[in-house]
């Protein structure tokens, strides 16, 4: 039993989509198979493999650690990270963030363009922004929103024209950095995409 608990936490751990639950279960099934080595196998060459195997594991958690712990937001983007990014790794949340930038607009700006293209993603820190149709006024985003995230999710034209409609702050990247991610990252993209049909759900 001890060493099908071994291989078991071993197809387990396959299964987990956080590399750090992964290494924790594996180290799990490394010290059942050096149980199972020592009291009954009496095998040092398993004892020794296993063990080598608990050690770089513990190892890299204590790297990735490390590194989250360097990881450093602005007020800012502490507040974007709680809101929509935690679902990510610090690292990860970090690597999301320097592919955008944060912009100062001022009203008027034209974030998106009905029936055209929508070249940015846009998340709204503070201020106000107007969503027309036809020229009509049928709704408004405000802090914590983001704009143009249908047309980037279903990778379509905008359905309405968004406009700043008083001096606002908010982070925007390029739509063809969000494919971009899709392809190298589609792990960090899934997360983030998460945030935003959660974000459109709310609206």
């Amino acid at each position: 039993m001890v060493g099908h608990l071994s291989y078991l936490l071993l197809v387990i751990s396959m299964l987990m989509r956080s590399l750090t639950a992964l290494r924790i279960l594996v180290i799990a099934s490394a010290m059942a198979a050096i149980a199972y080595d020592t009291i009954w196998l009496k095998d040092p060459v398993g004892v020794f493999s296993e063990s080598l195997l608990v050690t770089v594991n513990i190892l890299q958690i204590f790297r990735e650690w490390m590194i989250e712990r360097r990881v450093r937001f602005s007020p800012e983007e502490t507040a974007f990270f709680d809101s929509h990014l935690a679902s990510l790794s610090r690292k990860d949340a970090r690597h999301l963030l320097n592919m955008g930038l944060w912009v100062d607009g001022e009203a008027g700006t034209v974030l998106t363009t009905e029936n055209r293209p929508v070249t940015h993603l846009v998340y709204l820190l503070s201020g106000q922004v107007d969503i027309l149709c036809s020229g009509v006024k049928v709704g408004t985003c405000r802090e914590g929103n983001f704009v143009g995230e249908m047309s980037v999710l279903d990778k379509a034209l905008a359905s309405a024209t968004a406009v700043v409609a008083e001096p606002s702050r908010y982070w925007m990247i390029r739509s063809d950095r969000l494919q971009k991610l899709q392809q190298d990252d589609p792990a960090i993209a899934n997360a983030f995409q998460s945030g935003l049909a959660r974000d459109l759900s709310r609206k």
